[in-house]
């Protein structure tokens, strides 16, 4: 019986309860409205979703209140570059189109048809074809143009670099169907390509300068390039090579996994190589481990102003061990890691979130409490002096063998070369933007093209000579240099006019192999491994 009327209370009260709590809120606001209390409101985001929304609301009103129609999606891309430049000047922000670009730089490769062009005329023409990549099984040459690809066409005003690359870019194992026009046959031939992985090289030049001085030039650090550097030193060393120069001229940088083990190959187990360290003061220290191809023998490492990150790694772990002489000039001066984060859209920021040190305890990093922007112009750049600048050299580190060295910013040189600005060099400088030896060489190269197939590499820097006939193509015949310069510096145009048609034939390699002998910061370095007294570390 009990049971019961409980049930009965529980299904009046069921019933009931709903009407009690909608006549309290009832006279809850009568009461309220009748005090008239000042309205409270309450944080329901704690601070860092409350700056989500504010740019949430901005963005919101700009797309429904501004006066005018505005792409809000680029207006934020701005907003958030301008908000890391603030930072410091590495921290960055990669917008989505870029970011593949970006991966394949690190990685080292691509996926795509495996050619290098320029617009010439309004028309795609292959400058080099990568041996044994996709175009180059296909039937592909040098000199080729390609009319069309799927059906779009690529000369004319579709001639573009942007709509080229998206044509012709593509996934590995897809196809592009081409319609190309061969000038040295003057006849039109259709390829098919089947679409592959193909190298963004690291090392793009290993030679033998002399019976016993190796030389490779690396212009990035990536995935692939531990294995680049590591097959070159090899090959060197089997031809003969007991000293080596490592050319880090114009490196901007890239992996730091990669800096790493491109020094190991050169210092000996335990030796350090570089230390990070956070804003909480923690430190990470990265040391040399297994035996390194090089760890003997003479090494000299060239840098300039546009060596950076990962190249000054390198170069400070040489100079820091006494492992090798630096030559050149300062280099860039940044030392700040950056870790690339993802953002919801497959956008990416590079935040800076560690600062690098030499083993001597050196910040690589130059200053920058004074940028505004122009970074690369700032404060210690010095390569328009006759003499090394000092201004930057704030602070003395000795090395374990004696050697003083300077902290401040960048790696200073222990072999000091400044810009050229010989009369020689002035006159070259000039001649080369009169006569556009780039688009020059091209030409020549391109009307030339069926006796060049006959030259490999090492024929062409062996046998090729700049005679008045070439001078007279680059120059025109009105243009009398024999009256005008004297034999040294003709000697210098005419290397320099071999350096291009070489490199517009068979890469950057030809050309640094034509122009080496000229190349001031080059000829240093040759001196100091070949000269004890030179190359002595104190």
């Amino acid at each position: 019986m009990k049971y019961n009327k409980y049930k009965i209370y529980l299904l009046k009260n069921k019933v009931l309860f709903p009407l009690y709590i909608g006549i309290a809120a009832t006279i809850g606001i009568g009461i309220g409205w009748f005090l008239n209390y000042p309205p409270k409101y309450y944080a329901y985001y704690n601070q860092e979703e409350q700056r989500q929304q504010k740019i949430r609301q901005i963005i919101d009103y700009i797309d429904y209140e501004y006066v005018d129609r505005v792409n809000t999606d680029s207006i934020l891309d701005m907003t958030i570059t301008n908000l890391l430049r603030r930072l410091d000047p590495h921290s960055a922000y990669i917008p989505l189109e870029d970011v593949t670009a970006n991966e394949e730089n690190i990685k080292g490769h691509f996926e795509g048809i495996g050619v290098e062009f320029r617009i010439y005329h309004d028309t795609l023409t292959v400058l080099r074809v990568i041996e044994d990549g996709p175009s180059y099984k296909a039937g592909l040459r040098p000199g080729d143009r390609i009319l069309s690809a799927n059906g779009e066409i690529l000369f004319g005003e579709s001639a573009n670099t942007e709509k080229i690359i998206s044509v012709l870019k593509g996934k590995a194992g897809t196809k592009v169907d081409a319609s190309v026009y061969r000038p040295v046959e003057n006849a039109m031939k259709r390829f098919t390509i089947k679409r592959g992985e193909v190298p963004l090289n690291s090392v793009v030049s290993a030679f033998m300068p002399t019976e016993d001085i190796g030389y490779l030039k690396l212009v990035r650090f990536s995935g692939t390039s531990k294995k680049e550097v590591d097959d070159a030193l090899k090959q060197l060393k089997k031809q003969g090579a007991r000293k080596i120069i490592i050319d880090l001229r114009d490196n901007p940088g890239g992996l730091l996994s990669a800096a790493r083990a491109i020094s190991d190959e050169f210092l000996k187990d335990d030796e350090l190589i570089v230390f990070t360290q956070n804003r909480e003061g923690e430190k990470k220290f990265i040391y040399a481990s297994n035996k390194g191809i090089f760890e003997d023998g003479k090494v000299a490492v060239l840098i300039n102003e546009g060596s950076a990150s990962a190249s000054e790694i390198v170069a400070g772990a040489i100079q820091d061990n006494d492992r090798g002489l630096i030559v050149g000039r300062r280099s860039f001066g940044k030392g700040l890691v950056q870790e690339e984060m993802r953002l919801n859209d497959g956008s990416r920021i590079r935040l800076t979130t560690q600062k690098y040190y030499t083993p001597t305890g050196r910040s690589i990093q130059k200053p920058y409490t004074d940028y505004s922007g122009d970074f690369l112009n700032a404060k210690g750049y010095d390569h328009n002096l006759p003499q090394q600048d000092t201004s930057l050299e704030s602070r003395e580190f000795v090395t374990p063998g004696g050697r003083v060295v300077y902290g401040g910013g960048g790696i200073t040189p222990d072999v000091y070369v400044p810009f050229d600005t010989s009369q020689s060099a002035a006159i070259i400088y000039h001649l080369s933007l009169v006569a556009d030896f780039d688009n020059k060489a091209f030409e020549y190269a391109d009307r030339h093209r069926a006796g060049f197939n006959q030259y490999s590499k090492s024929r062409f820097l062996k046998e090729f000579e700049v005679t008045n006939e070439v001078l007279n193509f680059f120059f025109s015949e009105s243009v009398r240099l024999n009256e005008i310069v004297k034999e040294e510096t003709m000697t210098l145009i005419k290397a320099r006019v071999k350096a291009y048609i070489g490199n517009i034939l068979y890469g950057e390699s030809a050309f640094i192999e034509a122009y080496y002998p000229f190349d001031p910061i080059m000829k240093e370095a040759l001196t100091a491994l070949q000269n004890d007294s030179t190359y002595m570390l104190k």
